[in-house]
Parts: C-alpha cells; sequence; structure tokens
C-alpha cells in the first residue's frame, strides 16, 4: 500500500498523519503559540552561571530561561580540538543533527564555565530540546540547519552519511561528495533522502544552508539580545522537507492555503515531489474521512488492544514511560507458552508503532509477558528491535534486564501527542485519580472542626457531593455533632452534584 501524507487543520493548528502500508505511524499537531521551539536560533543573554553543576541558564525573552550545559558551549575565538572531529561510524539515524554535537560533548579537559561565561553575556544557541514536564528547554552553542538532502554543522569539522543508507557503492558515492562540499571546516551530514541525488543538487542545498547561516550571523551582529534570529519551519513545511525519507507517494491536504504554500516551497526544492501534492477531495473533513480522528482518540487512550485479544497499556511519567503487556481476552487455543510468545511478538509491532504515533521518548521500560524458553525471549528481541528499524527518531535498546523488562531509550525533543493535545485534568490536578469519597468527607469535618473553633454558638453548612453529602450525614449521625474546638449547633449537609467528588464547600450560615 502506498506511504501518504495528510494535512488538516485542528483547531486552527496544522496537524499531519503519516501512513505506512495503510498504517497511521506518526500523528503530529503543531505547537501552539510562539513560544521558542525546536530548531529555533536565538541571541540571548546570560542569567545565570552555575559552577556546580557546570551549566548556566539562558533569557530568551520568552518563555522560561533556558539550560545551557558546558559540554554545549562554544564561543567565539574558541577552537575545537581534533577530538570534535567525530568518524563516520559515529552518525546514527535519520538526519541526525545532534552527532556533532555529541562527538563535542566527548571533550574533557576545557575550562570550567565559570571561565569562560559571565552573567549578562549575549550568545548565540540553537534550541535543541523544548520545555516539557516542567522544565524549561534545553539549548546548544553548536546550531545546525537541516536541508532536504544535508544537515548543515558550521561550527563542527565532521561530516558523515546517515547510517539508513546501507548500500555500500552508495555510501562511497556520497562520501566523496562530501569531501567536494565548501567551505572545507563546516560540517555536513548526508540525510537518507540524498540517495541518488545528483553532486549538483547537494551543492544547490549546501549553498542553501551556508546563506542562511549568513543571514544568522549577520542579524546576530546587529542585534541585541534577546532577540529571535531563525525559526524554525512550520510542522507542515518540516514534513514536506523530510518527506524523501520514506518516500512519499501522496500528500494530500484539505486547506487552500497550505497547499499553495506547500507548492511554492517544493516548486524549485523538489519538483517530483510537488507532482505528488493535492487537494483533498472527499464529501467531508480530511481527518474525518481517512478515520484519523479516530486514530488520534485512540491515541489519547492508555490502553490498546492487539489483534488476539492481549493488550498493551501505555503509562507515560515523570521519569519514564511504563508500557505492560497482557494476554487479556486471548485464552489461546495452543499451549500457554506459544499463547505468550504469539502475544508479546504482536505487542513488540504495536509498541513500536505506538512510540512513533505518540512520539514518546526518553527512558522507556516495556513489561511483556514473562516467557521461560531462552529462544522465545530473543525473538521478541529480535522483532522489537526490528520494528524500530522504521523509526525516524534514534532509539537505542537495552535489552532484558534481570527482572524481564525490556529497557530502550528514544530521542525526545518534543512533548509528544498527549502534551500538544491534553492538558492536566483540573480536578485530579494531572494524577489520574480521585480521593475516596471517605476521605473527602473526612477533610470537610476537619474544616468544619476548625471553622466552628471561633463561633459560638456555630452554624454550619457543607455543600458536597451526594456520594461525599452522604459519608458526612453517616458519620455525624446527628444534628449535633460535638467537636473538640467548640460546638456546632447546627450542621446543614447540601447535596450539589456539581462539585467534583472530591470537593466540598463549608460555611457559616
Amino acid at each position: 500500500m502506498p506511504n501518504e501524507l495528510l494535512v488538516s487543520r485542528l483547531a486552527g493548528r496544522v496537524a499531519t498523519a503519516l501512513r505506512e502500508d495503510g498504517e497511521v505511524v506518526e500523528l503530529r499537531v503543531e505547537d501552539g503559540g510562539d513560544e521558542p521551539a525546536v530548531g529555533d536560533v536565538y541571541k540571548g543573554r546570560v542569567s545565570r552561571v552555575l559552577p556546580g553543576i557546570q551549566a548556566a541558564f539562558v533569557d530568551l525573552g520568552r518563555g522560561p530561561d533556558a539550560f545551557l550545559h558546558a559540554a554545549d558551549l562554544h564561543l567565539p575565538g574558541e577552537t575545537l580540538p581534533e577530538a570534535a572531529s567525530a568518524t563516520e561510524d559515529e552518525t546514527e539515524g535519520e538526519d541526525d543533527a545532534e552527532v556533532p554535537r555529541r562527538s563535542v560533548r566527548r571533550l574533557e579537559g576545557r575550562p570550567p564555565i565559570q571561565d569562560r561565561l559571565r552573567e549578562g553575556r549575549e550568545i548565540v544557541i540553537q534550541l535543541a530540546r523544548g520545555s516539557f514536564g516542567g522544565k524549561g528547554p534545553r539549548v546548544t552553542s553548536f546550531a545546525s540547519l537541516p536541508g532536504h538532502y544535508l544537515v548543515y554543522a558550521p561550527l563542527v569539522p565532521f561530516r558523515g552519511v546517515s547510517k539508513r543508507v546501507t548500500d555500500d557503492a552508495e555510501r562511497e558515492r556520497l562520501r566523496e561528495i562530501l569531501r567536494r562540499l565548501a567551505p572545507p571546516g563546516a560540517g555536513f551530514i548526508v540525510r537518507t533522502a540524498g540517495q541518488g541525488v545528483s553532486e549538483e543538487a547537494f551543492h544547490e542545498d549546501a549553498a542553501r544552508l551556508q546563506a542562511e547561516w549568513s543571514r544568522i550571523q549577520e542579524l546576530a551582529s546587529a542585534a541585541g539580545a534577546p532577540v529571535p534570529l531563525h525559526r524554525e519551519s512550520g510542522l507542515f513545511l518540516r514534513a514536506l522537507r523530510d518527506a524523501p525519507r520514506l518516500p512519499i507517494d501522496a500528500i494530500v491536504v484539505d486547506d487552500p492555503d497550505l497547499l499553495e504554500e506547500g507548492r511554492r516551497f517544493l516548486s524549485g526544492l523538489d519538483p517530483a515531489l510537488a507532482g505528488r501534492l493535492r487537494a483533498h477531495e472527499g464529501p467531508g473533513a480530511l481527518f474525518d474521512d481517512e478515520r484519523i480522528d479516530a486514530e488520534i482518540e485512540r491515541a489519547l487512550r492508555p490502553r490498546v488492544w492487539l489483534p488476539s485479544g492481549g493488550t498493551v497499556v501505555i503509562e507515560p511519567t515523570e521519569a519514564l514511560v511504563s508500557i505492560d503487556v497482557n494476554t487479556g481476552k486471548n485464552v489461546g487455543t495452543a499451549r500457554p507458552e506459544d499463547t505468550i510468545l504469539r502475544t508479546n511478538l504482536e505487542a513488540a509491532h504495536e509498541i513500536a508503532r505506538q512510540l512513533r504515533l505518540r512520539d514518546l521518548g526518553g527512558i522507556i521500560v516495556v513489561d511483556f509477558i514473562d516467557m521461560e524458553r531462552p529462544e522465545h525471549r530473543t525473538r521478541v528481541v529480535e522483532a522489537f528491535t526490528e520494528a524500530l528499524r522504521r523509526d525516524p527518531a534514534r532509539t537505542k535498546v537495552v535489552g532484558l534486564s534481570e527482572l524481564g523488562l525490556l529497557q530502550l531509550t528514544r530521542k525526545r525533543t518534543r512533548t509528544g501527542l498527549r502534551g500538544s493535545l491534553t492538558d492536566a485534568c483540573a480536578v485530579c490536578t494531572g494524577t489520574g485519580r480521585l480521593k475516596s469519597a471517605d476521605l473527602t468527607a473526612h477533610e470537610a469535618l476537619l474544616e468544619v472542626r476548625r471553622l466552628s473553633a471561633g463561633l459560638h454558638p456555630a452554624e454550619i453548612r457543607v455543600r458536597a457531593h451526594p456520594e461525599v453529602a452522604r459519608v458526612i450525614r453517616r458519620s455525624v449521625q446527628s444534628p449535633r455533632v460535638g467537636l473538640d474546638a467548640g460546638v456546632v449547633s447546627r450542621l446543614e449537609v447540601e447535596d450539589d452534584p456539581a462539585l467534583p467528588a472530591d470537593r466540598f464547600d463549608v460555611r457559616a450560615r
């Protein structure tokens, strides 16, 4: 089946859905507002230097201050030791703009940050990770600009080819092209989209990226901090820029303005891809006609059903993402170990898809159903690793722990689908749980006790959810309640179905 990119407006924001072989594997919604985004370049002002953790905070002029580690700091006039030049074998993943930065982060022996940086200094930095989980953005001095076929890293002398380019002859051809790209001291990475592309196209892409970097430097010289110097392309244009990595057979758009924007963007850059861009012609909204809205709804739920009747439960937390596999309704008809193996193999494919679909990242722990046979465990780990190969984000499978938990990491730069489309519950404040009626009633009676201490006589009214009110009435069992700090001459308990089950209102009459 064809690979399709579907683009729509979702409540005023751009949303994209990527289908591979008829299956939705990525859902993205453009970040709202004007907050700094991953890839943006700023001229910021250092607000604090923290020698104890070898880091600094940088004021970007909007949003929380950004975190800058000493290993991500490069100041004008500083030179990079030869150790900063990574080798070809260090390239990992699709268009990995972090490869040059990782090579620099391995360096040791540089002066401490307090000797290199002072509060109030203005520096040029790029957002490497967005704000999420209560943490501000993370920034780096080692900027990188992604193009159609190349990633340009102007400050790091690194050149390599994505590991996703596997043909040896093609890799050698691309290496030769890289050696001839100017300027000699700048870094370039060939993206997967560069396979089979002419040398002329690489030189044109490199020239565009270098011109953009020159424009950023000119703005940085003239502007005072804090100020944005370069804004990363919006979600739709980023999707078009990255489309050749699959490749995409069709791009369907239901918004006329977006359609025209996409045609202008691709006209001189990739005419072949521009020919695959078309307007949605269905009777209804694109996401509704293609059942993408239903897919979004399912992607926001913790439980995912497997074809055999098993389930996968996905619970993101502050520290990690916990994933649990269960047999569910799958009782099987053969031996128990075969039922478990089948469920785990289905889960391996589905979990890899859900990681992309929900854009989950950081530390991920998967609790597969326990398998007694070593060959079954090996098959599941191999199936999971193979399913992750199509994920453009960098992943690393650590392996099964002694407790039978599969551990992996996945590159995380943005909030993910849940962070883009949901807010913390105003009732449970994000815990996902509510206090029981007994506990809420107990807290209400404590408030009655505190309030009655200053009233003689005390007439108090309590409003609560009917279930909580029932527990309060059962507890007091009398209109006259003796309390430690005073006597309530009259306690009126009123049912209020509009109140959340863990809230109440106590006041004197």
